[in-house]
C-alpha cells in the first residue's frame, strides 16, 4: 500500500537479524517460528523495497503458522493493491469483514481498493470511517497524510486537499503536509495559493534549493521575473551544483536580455553538465547578442560537433557570417538551416537575404515565397517577397502576389500603396488612381510607399491632384 511504513516494533539491527533468519528459513528449505509482528515487519520490509512477490510468499507462509490473523489479511489485501488488482483486495478483505470494525487499517484499505477501481464515492465512506477509529493526534495526521498521498498518486489532486488542509491544521508546520499543499494547489492551477505554502515551507525550513526552485518555476510562470530570478539565485545559492536550477536561471537571464549573466550561468552548468549541446547553442546567442562574434562561433560549432542536426545552429553561425560579409559561408550554412527545417520562416528570411546579397535573385525570391507560404498572416513576409520582385523590375508577378495578398491584409495602407505603383508601372493608369485613392484614405501620411515604387508618378497630375486634395 502506497504510504505505509513498517511499524517500529524492533531497531535496525534486530530487524536485520529477523530478516536474515527468515531469509535463510526459504533459501534453506527449514522451519522457523516467528510470531505475526515479525511476519508484519517482514512483509512490510518487502513492500517498501517493492518485493510484491516476496511479499506475497511471506503471507502465505505466515498464514501456515497463523490463518486467522487479521493484521495478515490485511497485508495481503495491501499486496494485491500494489499488483494493481483491487478486485482481489476487496475479496480478501470481505472475508474479514466484522472480525475486527474498528480497525482503521481496514478502512483504509478498503477505500484505497475503491479508489483504484474508480469509485470516489465509496473510497470517501471507508476513509471517513478510516478516521474515526482513530483520536490520537499523530496517529490522525498519519491517516489523513496516507489517504491524501495515495489520492495525488490517482491525479485527484483536488480531493487530497482537504484532507492535507486538516492535517495542516494538526500541525501547521509539517513540512510533508505544507510541501503537498503547495504541490496540490499548484497541479490546480492556483498558482498563488501554491506559492504562500511554499513559502510557509521556506519559513519553517530556509534551506531548501528545492523549495527555492519550485518557486522559481512559479514565479516565473506569473511573469514575475525578478522574484523569479531571485528564487533561483537562492537555489544555487544553496547548492552550487544544482543544474538545474541553474539551466532556468540562465534561461530566464536570457530572455530578458541580462546575456552577460546568462553566459555566467551557462558556463557554470557545462562545469557541471558538460557536452550539452542545446547549452553550447545557447551560449552561441547569448555572444551573438553581446557582438562578441568569435566566441559564439566556437559555442556553434561546439554544438554542431555534439548534435549536427540544428538548423537553429546553422542558422545562429549563418546571420554572424552574413553580418561580417563573409557571403558565400554564410550562404553555406544557411541553406543547411533550410534543408533541415522547412517551417521556419526566419531561415528562409536569412537565407533570402544572403542570396539576394550575392545577386542570386531567383534563389531569393524562392526563399521569400516560401516565408509567404509559412506564415502568410505576417504582412512583412508579403513585402520582402514583392520587394524583391520590384527590385529585379518583375513588376506582373509583383503585381500579381500584392493582389493575393489583399486576401489578408486589405485593412494595411502601405499594400494598397504598393498595389497602385505596380498598377502604374504595368500602364494600368485607371486602376493606379483608384487603389492610389483608397490607399490614401485609409492612411494618407504613408503615401511615399507609392512613389519609392513608381518616383516618375510624380509628374502624373492626376496622382499630384488626389495628393494635393487629400493633405491640403
Amino acid at each position: 500500500m502506497k504510504g505505509s511504513h513498517r511499524p517500529n516494533y524492533f531497531d535496525d539491527n534486530q530487524f536485520d537479524d529477523l530478516l536474515a533468519k527468515y531469509e535463510q528459513m526459504i533459501g534453506q528449505g527449514e522451519f522457523y517460528y516467528f510470531d505475526v509482528e515479525d511476519f508484519e515487519q517482514i512483509i512490510e520490509h518487502y513492500l517498501d523495497i517493492n518485493k510484491t512477490g516476496k511479499a506475497l510468499n511471506a503471507v502465505r507462509y505466515a498464514f501456515r503458522l497463523h490463518p486467522n490473523a487479521f493484521v495478515l489479511m490485511i497485508k495481503k489485501a495491501q499486496i494485491h493493491l500494489r499488483n494493481k488488482n483491487p478486485q482481489r483486495a476487496l475479496s480478501t478483505l470481505r472475508e474479514i469483514q466484522g472480525l475486527e470494525a474498528s480497525n482503521n487499517e481496514f478502512y483504509l484499505t478498503c477505500g484505497h481498493a475503491y479508489l483504484l477501481l474508480g469509485d470516489q464515492k465509496n473510497a470517501e465512506w471507508y476513509y471517513q470511517h478510516a478516521l474515526q477509529q482513530v483520536s490520537d493526534q499523530d496517529e490522525t495526521l498519519d491517516l489523513l497524510h496516507n489517504i491524501a498521498q495515495t489520492l495525488q498518486f490517482s491525479d485527484l489532486h483536488e480531493q487530497a486537499i482537504k484532507y492535507l488542509k486538516e492535517a495542516h491544521r494538526i500541525e501547521p508546520q509539517n513540512l510533508l503536509v505544507i510541501y503537498d499543499l503547495a504541490y496540490c494547489y499548484e497541479k490546480t492551477g492556483r498558482i498563488q495559493k501554491s506559492i504562500g505554502f511554499y513559502l510557509n515551507y521556506i519559513d519553517v525550513e530556509p534551506y531548501s534549493e528545492h523549495i527555492w526552485y519550485s518557486l522559481g518555476k512559479l514565479y516565473h510562470e506569473k511573469g514575475e521575473t525578478e522574484n523569479a530570478l531571485e528564487a533561483y539565485d537562492m537555489a544555487v545559492a544553496i547548492n552550487p551544483e544544482y543544474a538545474d536550477a541553474l539551466l532556468d536561471l540562465a534561461l530566464l537571464l536570457e530572455d530578458n536580455g541580462r546575456y552577460q549573466k546568462a553566459v555566467d550561468a551557462y558556463q557554470e552548468y557545462l562545469r557541471q553538465e558538460p557536452g550539452s549541446a542545446e547549452v553550447h547553442f545557447f551560449l552561441g546567442n547569448c555572444y551573438s547578442e553581446l557582438e562578441k562574434y568569435q566566441p559564439a562561433l566556437e559555442h556553434y560549432q561546439k554544438a554542431l560537433k555534439l548534435e549536427s542536426y540544428n538548423p537553429r545552429v546553422y542558422y545562429g553561425i549563418a546571420r554572424i557570417l552574413f553580418e561580417q560579409g563573409q557571403l558565400w559561408d554564410a550562404l553555406f550554412y544557411a541553406k543547411r538551416a533550410t534543408l533541415l527545417d522547412d517551417s521556419d520562416f526566419e531561415l528562409f528570411i536569412l537565407y533570402g537575404r544572403i542570396n539576394s546579397r550575392l545577386r542570386m535573385y531567383k534563389e531569393s525570391a524562392k526563399a521569400f515565397l516560401k516565408t509567404v507560404e509559412i506564415k502568410p498572416e505576417i504582412l512583412q513576409h508579403w513585402l520582402m517577397f514583392t520587394n524583391e520582385l520590384i527590385n529585379n523590375q518583375k513588376y506582373e508577378q509583383a503585381l500579381k502576389y500584392t493582389i493575393q495578398s489583399l486576401e489578408l491584409h486589405d485593412q494595411h495602407a502601405v499594400i494598397h500603396y504598393r498595389l497602385a505603383a505596380l498598377y502604374y508601372k504595368t500602364d494600368r493608369l485607371r486602376n493606379a488612381l483608384r487603389t492610389f485613392k483608397k490607399a490614401l484614405d485609409l492612411d494618407a501620411s504613408q503615401y511615399e510607399e507609392f512613389f519609392n515604387i513608381a518616383p516618375e508618378a510624380k509628374r502624373y497630375k492626376e496622382i499630384k491632384k488626389l495628393l494635393k486634395n487629400q493633405i491640403f
